[in-house]
């Protein structure tokens, strides 16, 4: 009897499909079934599907829709999936061959909602670029905001009616926010598995960003408002209001390089204005220092403490611009 049922939204991925799919394939893992959604490609994705489905009928289910974007494929997913627990998976990623039993064996002992992981960045070389390991504190919950190197109880994520949220950033960040606070059963393991590629040619790691076409707005108050709605602010205020902090930060760093000063500095205080009107003491949060969160990666932590620093001392956007600078400078030589 299967119990896993692993989701692959796919879009013109013929040149890393079947690696992906390898990966999958080779697990030690038994109880699983692969669900493949075409989501509207106009490569050779279908080709591909169709002759892993041929060889594997047992294994693999495919599903081939119009273009629907990845957040309306996944929550379909979600609703569709009959099997006890569901995981995700980027169509262009790979997996270690005991990812899936290595997970499942963790939320199925303690009848979790959610078991967490890390996960590795490799690049076209196989050389890995950084890793991010998980450890035994609060914080880790909040480290990994994506819809991979974890898993799900099906029901859980069914009956909470936690989805993804329809928008062009941050569609998983609203869906893991909310699913970490709507639980307790969260199992944490010290384990890395998912190889999260990292692909110099994709859209979302060029440096050059349109911040004009990011719609960060909807992503913030949606999530602000849902966890309103549900009740969730008030029991984990401090630590939702480290992630605001937080996330603020990395948009901010990683959306306004080739931002002219006077720009950056109005975007920057724009943003900084909608996380005041909601978290008024936001610069006395205490889950944020120099060695603090406690497991966070060293270089995280080291980069938003200068960030939260420079904006106590109200030189917040001067700190990003020369921050931005230097960085196309190293990237140039």
């Amino acid at each position: 009897m299967k119990k896993v049922t692993l989701v692959i939204p796919v879009y013109n991925s013929e040149k890393y499909l079947k690696k992906c799919i390898d990966s999958v394939l080779s697990q030690t893992a038994n109880n699983y079934k692969l669900l493949l959604i075409n989501d509207g490609s106009t490569d050779n994705s279908q080709k591909i599907i169709d002759e892993y489905c041929n060889k594997y009928p047992d294994i693999i289910e495919s599903i081939r829709q119009k273009n629907k974007g990845v957040s309306k494929t996944r929550n379909y997913a979600i609703d569709y999936v009959k099997t006890e627990y569901i995981m995700f998976m980027d169509n262009d990623d790979y997996i270690d061959e005991d990812y899936i039993e290595t997970l499942f064996n963790a939320i199925d002992k303690d009848k979790s909602d959610i078991a967490l992981s890390g996960f590795r960045r490799p690049n076209e070389n196989n050389v890995v670029l950084n890793e991010t390991r998980l450890s035994q504190n609060e914080w880790s919950k909040m480290m990994i905001m994506t819809p991979w190197a974890k898993i799900f109880r099906t029901k859980f994520l069914q009956d909470k009616k936690i989805y993804f949220l329809e928008n062009n950033i941050g569609e998983d960040i609203y869906l893991n926010i909310i699913a970490v606070f709507e639980t307790n059963k969260i199992k944490i393991l010290d384990y890395i598995g998912y190889n999260w590629f990292y692909n110099s040619q994709s859209v979302s790691n060029s440096s050059q960003k349109d911040i004009s076409k990011i719609n960060v707005d909807k992503l913030l108050n949606s999530c602000y408002d849902e966890l309103n709605k549900r009740n969730l602010i008030k029991d984990n205020y401090e630590m939702l209001e480290a992630h605001f902090i937080r996330y603020l930060y990395w948009f901010i760093l990683y959306s306004t390089k080739d931002l002219k000063y006077k720009e950056l500095k109005r975007e920057y205080k724009r943003l900084f204005k909608w996380l005041k009107d909601r978290f008024p003491k936001y610069r006395k949060n205490k889950i944020i220092g120099i060695n603090k969160p406690k497991g966070d990666v060293s270089s995280n932590r080291r980069i938003f403490t200068l960030c939260y620093l420079s904006h106590k001392f109200r030189m917040g956007p001067l700190f990003v611009y020369t921050y931005n600078k230097y960085r196309k400078k190293r990237h140039k030589i």
